[in-house]
C-alpha cells in the first residue's frame, strides 16, 4: 500500500509567535505521519517556523493543522470518535487499550481544555466579565458539551480546540504518558 503525502501550509501571509508575539518565518519542513481509523498512514509535510525574536524562549514552532494532535499517532478524527462514541466498533485500527488511554487522557484534561478555551475567548474578546458569566452558565460536569459550544462545532471540535490552545501556548504537552507510574510523582 502506497503512503499518501500532503503539504500543510497556513493560509495566513505571516505568522505570529504564540509565546512572545514575534514574527515567525519559514525555516524548514518535517514529515509528520498520522494514521486514520482504518490504520492507513498519511504523511504530512509540515512547516517549521522560526521566531525572529532572539529573546524568545521557544525558537521553533511547527504549523499544526486541525487533523493532527501533538504527540499522537492517530488523526484527530479517530481520537475524537473514540472520545465521543461509546461504540468503538467504528474504529478498525486502534486497539481497545489505546482507545481507553485516549478516553482517560481526555477525561483528565477536559476541565482544563474547557477553562483554557474560555480564557482564550476572554483574551480575544478583551472582556473578562463576559467570560466569567460564560463559565458560570456552563456545566462543569459536562465539559465536552461546553468545549463543543465554545469552538462552535459538534464534529471536528478536537482539532480546532487543539489548534487554538497550541497557538495560544495553553496546550498541555504530556509526553510522560508512556512512562511508569512513579514518573508522575512530584518532588
Amino acid at each position: 500500500m502506497k503512503n499518501t503525502g500532503f503539504f500543510v501550509n497556513s493560509e495566513e501571509e505571516s505568522a505570529v509567535c504564540p509565546i512572545c508575539g514575534g514574527l515567525l518565518v519559514y525555516h524548514s519542513r518535517v514529515i509528520r505521519p498520522s494514521k486514520d481509523a482504518s490504520g492507513k498512514e498519511t504523511k504530512y509535510s509540515v512547516r517549521v517556523l522560526k521566531c525572529e525574536n532572539e529573546a524568545c524562549p521557544q525558537t521553533y514552532h511547527r504549523e499544526l493543522p486541525d487533523i493532527i494532535l501533538p504527540y499522537r499517532r492517530y488523526d484527530t478524527e479517530t481520537i475524537e470518535t473514540a472520545i465521543d462514541n461509546s461504540n468503538s466498533d467504528l474504529l478498525e485500527a486502534p486497539d481497545m487499550l489505546t482507545i481507553q488511554r485516549w478516553r482517560e487522557w481526555f477525561e483528565s484534561q477536559a476541565i482544563y481544555i474547557m477553562m483554557a478555551l474560555l480564557s482564550v475567548a476572554a483574551t480575544i474578546e478583551n472582556n473578562v466579565e463576559t467570560s466569567s458569566l460564560s463559565i458560570q452558565e456552563e456545566n462543569p460536569h459536562n465539559p465536552l458539551k461546553t468545549i463543543k459550544k465554545i469552538v462552535a462545532r459538534e464534529v471536528k471540535w478536537l482539532g480546532k480546540s487543539a489548534r487554538i490552545l497550541v497557538n495560544s501556548s495553553k496546550w498541555l504537552f504530556n509526553r510522560s504518558e508512556c512512562l511508569p507510574e512513579w514518573s508522575h510523582c512530584t518532588i
